[in-house]
């Protein structure tokens, strides 16, 4: 069996990682290398990984560095010929790691394998099958609250959110774009996986349990808004951009709207002034990335959404008023990528 390194990013989160690792501990893959990348914790998960788990490499950075860099941070370090990046609050089936492998090895097609999410609370419900993407870059988790199926069959997504790569993958593409400092660092990484012609496959036998909060605060909006902008503008087409702009310039309407009424305008417009200030560099990255391609926008997108969701939350006006407009124009523009 291939080797497989687990990263494990953690900030202060002593409880709920001693059960991840606890739990990585007892996986069936005994080629398996743990390591724990640290963004300065202050709760004492440092002093709790000396005297729990010795044996786990861990690599500390003394700061919140982001998910993105945390996780890049251990892989420098990783030995695996399989990569696999993990949140702190989750749990596995015994067989999950070794099933991510498995569909790795079965599927040469497959850059990235990524596992189905329970609810660690409630073990019988998804809390996501891959992640639906919306053309204007709002991600959403597939099946999200639908009862677990046992019956499901592996089936590629647009984005991964966890997944395992393979190292070619990693020397290829690099890690995460460390811009991105917290959100849609996973969807960029994935984006660029699929842009370089490879499949990201959900396998329904790598079982992870997730101990889920949703977050609303508007320090997500703030970044999660500015990093789906960023990804666009860094990775797709510039005639796509072009098609897609009439839906991005409602989408962002509506996301102005929502930031005056829930106390984050200043943010948004904190975030337009960070974006055209990284735009040079956005600039540098598409041309890198375009040496780097090998599937066009109009093969990728196949996988995208005409109709918007957002995660944890619902809107009357979306669902009978910006969903039908979006809808129409992806109808319209999709052929014409």
């Amino acid at each position: 069996m291939k080797k497989i390194s687990a990263v494990v990013v953690n900030w202060n989160g002593k409880d709920v990682l001693a059960d991840c690792l606890e739990s990585l501990m007892t996986q069936d893959a005994p080629n398996l290398e743990i390591i724990v990348s640290d963004n300065g914790s202050g709760d004492g998960s440092l002093e709790m990984l000396r005297d729990r788990f010795p044996r786990i490499r861990c690599v500390e950075n003394g700061a919140n560095l982001g998910f993105g860099t945390a996780v890049n941070r251990g892989l420098a370090v990783a030995e695996g010929d399989y990569l696999l990046f993990l949140n702190n609050d989750l749990a596995f089936e015994p067989g999950a790691v070794r099933a991510l492998a498995d569909l790795l090895d079965s599927h040469p097609e497959a850059g990235a394998a990524v596992p189905k999410i329970l609810y660690y609370e409630k073990r019988d419900t998804i809390n996501s099958y891959g992640v639906r993407v919306h053309y204007t870059g709002v991600a959403y988790p597939n099946r999200l609250n639908e009862r677990d199926d046992p019956n499901l069959d592996i089936t590629e997504t647009a984005c991964g959110g966890i997944f395992m790569f393979r190292r070619e993958v990693y020397e290829t593409l690099g890690g995460f774009d460390e811009d991105f400092f917290l959100y849609h660092e996973d969807h960029d990484l994935s984006w660029r996986i699929r842009l370089a012609g490879w499949k990201i496959l959900v396998t329904p036998r790598a079982v992870f349990y997730h101990h889920y909060h949703f977050n609303k605060g508007v320090r997500k909006f703030y970044h999660s808004e500015k990093n789906r902008l960023h990804l666009l503008l860094k990775n797709m087409e510039g005639k796509t951009l072009l098609l897609l702009l009439p839906g991005l310039i409602l989408v962002e309407t509506a996301q102005w709207i929502h930031a005056a009424l829930n106390g984050w305008f200043f943010l948004k417009v904190k975030s337009y002034i960070e974006l055209a200030e990284a735009f040079p560099s956005i600039l540098k990255k598409r041309r890198k990335l375009k040496r780097l391609r090998k599937v066009r926008d109009r093969d990728l997108l196949t996988l995208h959404q005409g109709t918007l969701a957002v995660s944890g939350m619902r809107s009357l006006l979306v669902d009978t008023l910006l969903n039908p407009i979006l809808d129409l124009w992806w109808r319209f523009i999709g052929p014409r990528i």
